[in-house]
């Protein structure tokens, strides 16, 4: 495992990531931006002036000295669109470059879109490929189609937030300046669309910190409950539509005062919902994924020889593996109970109707149900729904966060409670999926009661009854312990339970 930084110069903030990498696996250590714009002024000056040139060059020294002191072994630094248009980009990047205390790499376009696909991949469970990224920073917007880790076809075009703001001559926005901004996207997008089409991407996500921005408005205007992450979270176009015409007839302050609204983002986002909405419109896009990772995380994987992005299966078990690693590294208790319930499911498939993707999501929760102990044994079950709830699992979407948290805060209970946010924020039919995986889940739990790994297999026969017949060294419980850990599968199903133990129990 090698801790690294990378310092990306972007055209809206400059930021730096401090991660430890270990093969596929990449986790955060230290996240720190600042917010410069630079792309917006060199859209209006063609070049950067003394003062955002000193402000520039005072950032990265900070920045860098963040990396540093994180223990980062080793440092890379990027720049993008801002930097590369600048008319003075080459003696700015000189003193960029010594106070980083490494050579900043000037990234082109194309660079940009293939290193955002591939932190994207490492971020997102896709099912359908291909998969078109489209990347929207402050000076440029990429689009990178691939499959697996080829990339099949990449674009960069002059479209980012923090550009297209130079277009903007009052605020509130006149009209006039929005058919300013959707032209100069249709003038980009005009030799791009038939050949984005013809590619017939099976998934689009979009990535960006003002895409994430505008993205959590939208989730937060209706939301019930959300994870720490909106990473895989589906917003529609019509959602982001209804949030640009709000965000466009108000002024910075009332912008400012928008639910979820990040102040340091208030005076470019409304712009990046146009661009964004008309970017959609013209590629008749109608839902889109928003990925937390990008280009610095795939710049991170590129430097270590990382290019091959895993599979959605591969990308979910890692996730659920680093955080049983971290906080039950050494208990063999989460893993049987996984086996165990993914027997019981399989030998309830005709019973409980449930998908493929249940299964999975039955198997993640064994395997995350005791991590709470980590932190005490009493009311471990709440602990660790927190725990699941801000460990920003990647290849989860937020209402699978959502089954998840539910399933490990419940493990030990009688039933859900309805009000619970989570649980509360699931569409009716998931609730009733999730219902279901429980009563599952608290059989397999139940199983190991003792936590020895007694009972090392089961077999289920359903008819009038469900008989679990168990190998193994025997169940090593009690009647009444063994009533209760029943009790909401009888509830879900309508159906005793029966079970025949090769030892006699107490």
């Amino acid at each position: 495992m090698m801790r690294c930084s990378i310092l990306d110069l972007g055209s809206n903030s400059f930021h730096v990531l401090v991660a430890d990498l270990d093969g596929h696996r990449l986790t955060p250590v230290l996240r720190e931006r600042e917010m410069l714009h630079l792309g917006r002024t060199v859209a209006r000056h063609g070049a950067i002036p003394d003062d955002e040139r000193g402000s520039a060059v005072a950032t990265v020294a900070h920045l860098t000295e963040l990396a540093r002191r994180s223990g980062a072994q080793e440092r890379l630094a990027v720049a993008t669109a801002a930097l590369r248009d600048a008319d003075n980009g080459a003696e700015v990047i000189a003193e960029l470059s010594e106070a980083a205390g490494a050579e900043v790499q000037v990234l082109d376009g194309l660079a940009e879109a293939r290193l955002a696909y591939l932190g994207v991949r490492a971020a997102v469970a896709v099912h359908h490929e291909p998969v078109l990224v489209m990347d929207l920073g402050g000076g440029s917007l990429e689009f990178a189609i691939g499959i697996g880790g080829q990339i099949v076809w990449s674009a960069s075009v002059p479209l980012g937030a923090s550009r297209m703001s130079a277009l903007v001559t009052r605020d509130p926005i006149r009209r006039k300046d929005i058919r300013a901004i959707r032209s100069a996207v249709d003038d980009a997008l005009d030799p791009l669309v038939d050949t984005i089409r013809a590619n017939a991407p099976g998934t689009i996500v979009a990535v960006g910190g003002t895409v994430r921005a505008l993205a959590r408005i939208a989730a937060i205007d209706e939301a019930i409950w959300l994870p720490a992450t909106l990473n895989q979270f589906r917003v529609t176009r019509q959602e982001l539509e209804a949030l640009r015409d709000e965000l466009v007839g108000l002024d910075l302050d009332g912008r400012i005062a928008v639910p979820g609204m990040k102040e340091r983002r208030a005076d470019h986002l409304h712009v990046a919902a146009i661009v964004l909405t008309r970017v959609l419109e013209r590629l008749e896009i109608t839902t889109t994924t928003v990925s937390d990772w990008g280009l610095r995380e795939g710049l991170l994987f590129d430097a270590h020889g990382v290019v091959s992005p895993p599979t959605a299966a591969e990308l979910r078990s890692s996730e659920v593996a680093r955080i049983r690693e971290v906080f039950t590294p050494d208990d063999p208790h989460p893993v049987h109970v996984a086996d165990l319930a993914e027997q019981i499911f399989e030998g309830t498939r005709g019973l409980h109707g449930l998908s493929d993707r249940d299964g999975d999501l039955l198997r993640f929760a064994a395997e995350l149900h005791s991590v709470g102990e980590a932190v005490a044994l009493r009311r471990q079950h709440e602990h660790g729904a927190y725990l699941v709830q801000n460990s920003e699992l990647r290849g989860f979407d937020p209402d699978e966060s959502a089954i998840l948290t539910t399933l490990v805060r419940y493990h030990r209970s009688r039933g859900i409670g309805k009000s619970y946010p989570p649980y509360a924020s699931l569409p009716g039919a998931e609730q009733t999926r999730v219902q279901r995986l429980l009563a599952l889940l608290q059989v397999a739990d139940g199983l190991d009661r003792a936590r020895d790994q007694a009972v090392t297999g089961v077999a289920v026969h359903v008819a009038d009854v469900v008989k679990l017949e168990l190998s193994g060294g025997g169940l090593h419980t009690t009647d009444a312990e063994l009533d209760r850990r029943t009790q909401l599968f009888r509830h879900a199903f309508g159906l005793e339970v029966q079970v025949t133990d090769t030892v006699a129990r107490p």
